[in-house]
C-alpha cells in the first residue's frame, strides 16, 4: 500500500511538471506572437509565475523517487540514474537561465512606454539562450518519461537523453525561425 501511495505522489509530481511546461510553452509562444507591449507583460508575467511550479514539482518527484529507489529499485539501474541526472539538470535550467531572462523580459515590458514592443524587447523575447533552455528542458522531461516507461540500459538511456537534447535544440531553432520579426523604425510586427 505504501509503495502505491509513494508511486502516486511521484506521478503527481510529474503531472505538475508537465502542466508547468505546458503553461510555460503557451506563454513563450504567446510572447513570440505578441503584437502589443501589454501582451508581452501579460505573458511574461505568467511565465515568471509558472516558474515557481518547477521546484515544487521537482521536490514532489524526487522525494518519492528516493524512497522508491531505496526500498525497491536500487541505484544499480541505469535509467534511474540517468533520469535523476537529467531531472537535476532541468531543475537548474529554470532558475539559472529561464527565470532570470523571463524577469528581464517582464521588466523591459513594464518599462516600455509605447504600445508596440520595441526592437530591444523583441530581441529579449527571441533570446536563443532562453528558447534553447526551455526547449531542452521540455524535451529532457519527455526523455525521462520515456525512460520511466521503457526502462532502458545505460547506452539506451544516454542515447535517449542525447536525442532529447538535440530535439530541444531543433525545436527552439524551428520556433524562432517560424516567427521572424519584421522591424521598421516605428513598429515591430511578426510575419
Amino acid at each position: 500500500m505504501l509503495y502505491n501511495v509513494v508511486l502516486f505522489l511521484h506521478i503527481l509530481g510529474a503531472v505538475i511538471m508537465f502542466m508547468a511546461i505546458s503553461i510555460l510553452a503557451l506563454s513563450m509562444l504567446s510572447l513570440l506572437h505578441a503584437k502589443e507591449t501589454k501582451d508581452v507583460k501579460r505573458w511574461s508575467g505568467l511565465a515568471v509565475k509558472t516558474d515557481a511550479l518547477f521546484p515544487l514539482s521537482t521536490l514532489i518527484i524526487i522525494v518519492p523517487a528516493l524512497y522508491l529507489v531505496f526500498s525497491t529499485w536500487g541505484w544499480g539501474i541505469a535509467w534511474i540514474n540517468v533520469s535523476l541526472a537529467a531531472l537535476l539538470g532541468t531543475s537548474f535550467l529554470g532558475p539559472i537561465i529561464n527565470l532570470r531572462r523571463l524577469k528581464g523580459i517582464l521588466a523591459a515590458a513594464e518599462a516600455e512606454t509605447d504600445s508596440v514592443p520595441s526592437s530591444d524587447l523583441v530581441r529579449k523575447v527571441r533570446d536563443p539562450v532562453l528558447w534553447n533552455s526551455v526547449s531542452i528542458m521540455s524535451m529532457l522531461v519527455f526523455g525521462i518519461l520515456f525512460l520511466m516507461a521503457v526502462k532502458l540500459p545505460l547506452v539506451g538511456s544516454l542515447i535517449t537523453m542525447a536525442i532529447a537534447l538535440v530535439a530541444g535544440l531543433v525545436l527552439a531553432r524551428f520556433m524562432l525561425a517560424k516567427t521572424k520579426p519584421d522591424t521598421s523604425a516605428d513598429t515591430v510586427s511578426f510575419r
